[in-house]
């Protein structure tokens, strides 16, 4: 069973990140320019104070006339998050991605923020390692009769 590392081995760990007081516009820029569904939110420490995800902005968004762009970060992020370490399985953040109802999971190791998953990058993986079984299963048995 592959586990976090795993994905982080394929895709890297750089994290885009924002503080609390940066704008609502500064992180949504930062999400269309890098093609991303969330920045975590740290403080100048580096501690995860946040995630701000498309649905948190749109949530803020929803029957507003006017968009500020003045809005920190920090009124509209989702605070308490959920986050994982290198070393759980793929089902296990499946599991918690469920549940919670989120797409996104930090990775923490040794307190320092070392990448993030998301929903899309664990099914993929997730994926690869069932055709990878089946693959196995499939040759043992043309391969022992």
């Amino acid at each position: 069973m592959s586990t976090v590392r795993s994905i982080l081995d394929q895709k890297g760990s750089e994290v885009v990140t924002v503080l609390p007081a940066d704008t609502l516009a500064q992180a949504v820029l930062k999400l269309t320019q890098h093609r991303i569904g969330a920045v975590l939110v740290l403080d100048e420490k580096g501690a995860i104070k946040g995630i701000l995800s498309e649905r948190d902005v749109v949530k803020h968004l929803a029957g507003r006339i006017e968009f500020s762009t003045t809005v920190p970060v920090s009124d509209v992020m989702t605070k308490g998050v959920t986050y994982v370490k290198p070393h759980q399985s793929l089902d296990e953040c499946l599991q918690l991605m469920t549940t919670g109802r989120f797409r996104h999971l930090p990775v923490v190791d040794n307190d320092a923020v070392v990448g993030i998953i998301s929903i899309g990058d664990v099914v993929k993986a997730v994926l690869a390692d069932r055709a990878f079984q089946i693959g196995q299963l499939e040759y043992y048995i043309t391969n022992t009769f």
